[in-house]
């Protein structure tokens, strides 16, 4: 029998909402598990538009939702007032009003609403839902292999751009540790370099014209090389131009803005991650503490807070997150490899990242994100402002007063409690 959704009178309908109560209307639905839909829908959160306020709502209702209505014929329909709502997230009732729109029209619920427009579920003694008004989460069901999909190529084209961005980055050194080994070529190649970074716009295809110059400042490197031996004469050293490792980046005056931008983006935690592989146990003590606050760099900032935090405790502590964004903190790399991904995740602006990696080093806050997402995913009701938490944190870090390995134990031991249970 076919399911009516109704929608009330006083709702401004849109043809978004209207193609969500059609699939709420469906029949042959496929079965899903609470969890796996959870993880889903908060994974593919970028996608739909869903972040700040909107994700912490989704997330409630999603923790409401039982799980035997995501099976079989159930329906997940979940009941809870707005002014409820409101009180969890510490917004007005008008802002979560404005928050489920979103996720109706994002195709994920739909509204099913009752004459007197109050919502509640009444269930028959076999627990299935006999009648119910609330927000119904049925097309997410229907939706369930399209979002899977649509999830899979986001990560897959996220992933695709940060290695194009990686490929800039490193080509870039690369020509302009060859400019430095043969003058008579750099005007060339730091024009040539400076007119693709300028004048494409995909990273991808920047990658590819950077490679192009690449391959010819190989090949002039391999005929001098050749020159030389022949000779047997001069002292041309051409094997800088193979070691992408920058120099000291104040020593060259002579690099692109664009090209340095690029090099800036991704080098600030170089040097950290070889320090902190090797060194977990440094004292971070009081490395702030030590310094003026007008004498501090962001290189100091970032080692006093990731001087206690090897990124095995990243690991084991922020397990949660890792599952989110599906990748495994290995090493420093994956942590700000998935950088991008946990900042949607929490909602938080470019803009308020930019500005946390220019203050603390993008490792820094890195392991911050992991930890400020691995948080609010544990309890969303504790950190109503995820994005305002992270700022704070690094408030603090500049400060010195953030202890981020004692939340990160904290985290780990919850875990672990909970696995030995």
């Amino acid at each position: 029998m076919t399911e009516a959704t109704a929608i009330a009178s006083f709702r401004r309908v849109s043809p978004a909402i209207l193609a969500s109560a059609r699939m709420a209307m469906a029949n042959d639905i496929p079965d899903t598990s609470k969890s796996e839909i959870s993880l889903l829908l908060k994974k593919a959160a970028p996608i739909l538009g869903i972040d700040g306020t909107t994700y912490h709502v989704l997330d409630i209702l999603l923790g409401l939702s039982r799980a035997d209505d995501w099976k079989g014929g159930g329906r997940p329909i979940v009941a809870i007032s707005n002014a409820k709502l409101a009180e969890y997230t510490l917004r007005s009732e008008r802002t979560v009003t404005r928050c489920l729109r979103r996720i109706v029209e994002a195709g994920i619920a739909a509204y099913r609403d009752s004459p007197t427009g109050r919502r509640f579920v009444y269930r028959d003694s076999d627990g299935m839902v006999a009648s119910g008004f609330g927000l119904d989460f049925t097309p997410a069901r229907v939706r369930l292999a399209e979002i899977r999909e649509s999830v899979e190529n986001y990560q897959r084209e996220l992933k695709a751009s940060q290695d194009a961005r990686r490929a800039v980055t490193r080509v870039s050194r690369a020509i302009i540790d060859a400019c430095e080994a043969f003058p008579e070529k750099a005007d060339i190649w730091r024009s040539a370099a400076q007119a693709i970074i300028d004048g494409v716009a995909g990273r991808a295809e920047q990658a590819s014209g950077l490679e192009s110059i690449h391959a010819g400042v190989l090949e002039y490197a391999e005929q001098r090389f050749q020159e030389h031996n022949m000779s047997s004469a001069g002292d041309i050293r051409v094997t800088s131009i193979i070691n992408t490792t920058p120099k000291n980046l104040s020593d060259s005056n002579q690099r692109s803005r664009s090209i340095e931008r690029d090099i800036i983006h991704t080098d600030d935690g170089l040097a950290v991650e070889m320090a902190y592989e090797n060194k977990p146990q440094a004292a971070a003590g009081d490395m702030q503490s030590r310094l003026p606050e007008a004498e501090k760099t962001v290189g100091d900032i970032q080692g006093a807070v990731l001087a206690t935090v090897p990124v095995g405790l990243l690991q084991v502590g922020c397990r949660a997150a890792q599952e989110c964004v599906s990748v495994e903190f290995d090493g420093w790399s994956d942590v700000v490899g998935a950088a991008e991904m946990m900042r949607r995740m929490i909602g938080l602006s470019e803009a308020a990242w930019v500005d946390g990696v220019g203050r603390v080093g993008r490792y820094a806050a890195s392991a911050i994100l992991a930890t400020v997402l691995e948080k609010s995913l544990r309890d969303p009701e504790l950190i109503a402002k995820p994005g305002g938490y992270f700022r704070a944190m690094v408030d603090r870090a500049v400060d010195g007063s953030l202890h981020l390995s004692k939340s990160l134990h904290g985290l780990a031991d919850s875990e672990m409690n909970k696995r030995n249970r």
